[in-house]
């Protein structure tokens, strides 16, 4: 079976368009500093309330709190 040049850079669009699609925002500063410092935290700890940290060390937005 011979596969064309364009039809696999369309399944590589496919599949590199769902990955970007499905992956989560990174989490605004606002949810990652202390109140003093123009943030929603009061403790550092508070973090876990509003992301998450992804297999990377990249703190992710929880879906919660995503602006439609």
């Amino acid at each position: 079976m011979i596969v064309t040049t364009a039809t696999m850079f369309i399944i590589q669009s496919l599949i590199l368009g769902g990955i970007i699609w499905t992956t989560p925002k990174d989490c605004p500063r606002k949810y990652r500093v202390l109140q003093d410092k123009g943030g929603v935290l009061a403790i550092p700890s508070d973090i876990h309330r509003y992301c998450t940290l992804d297999y990377g060390g990249k703190w992710k937005l929880k879906v919660e709190y995503e602006e439609k």
